[in-house]
């Protein structure tokens, strides 16, 4: 019985990630941003700061599901040029609803 309770919790607290994972898939998001990027690694033009380097940057911090979120729905200037080493620009993505953006910022804080 135990071992059952374990397997549905498990199943429950991973259902979100997986769904945020997806909503990212569903509105475009990995067309710019990767899971991950290895040091060093070139980046394509249009690329920017991988899921993991956002959560590294933003764990934590005070507001930051808002400012995130904010950055989703309006879109942002140069904030990761400095780390990146290049200017970088996402566009306002005013279309995906503020429940997803929500959802897609909770499970990149998560990572």
């Amino acid at each position: 019985m135990r071992y059952v309770m374990i397997l549905a919790l498990a199943g429950f607290i991973s259902v979100p990630a997986v769904a945020s994972m997806e909503l990212s898939d569903k509105y475009e998001c990995s067309d710019c941003h990767k899971m991950d990027v290895k040091p060093g690694a070139t980046r394509k033009k249009k690329e920017g700061p991988s899921y993991k380097e956002i959560a590294h940057e933003y764990k934590g911090k005070k507001g930051a599901d808002k400012q995130l979120v904010e950055s989703i729905k309006k879109g942002s200037k140069d904030t990761w040029a400095k780390k990146l080493g290049k200017k970088t620009e996402m566009d306002a993505e005013d279309t995906i609803p503020v429940k997803d953006a929500e959802a897609i910022v909770k499970w990149i804080l998560s990572l």
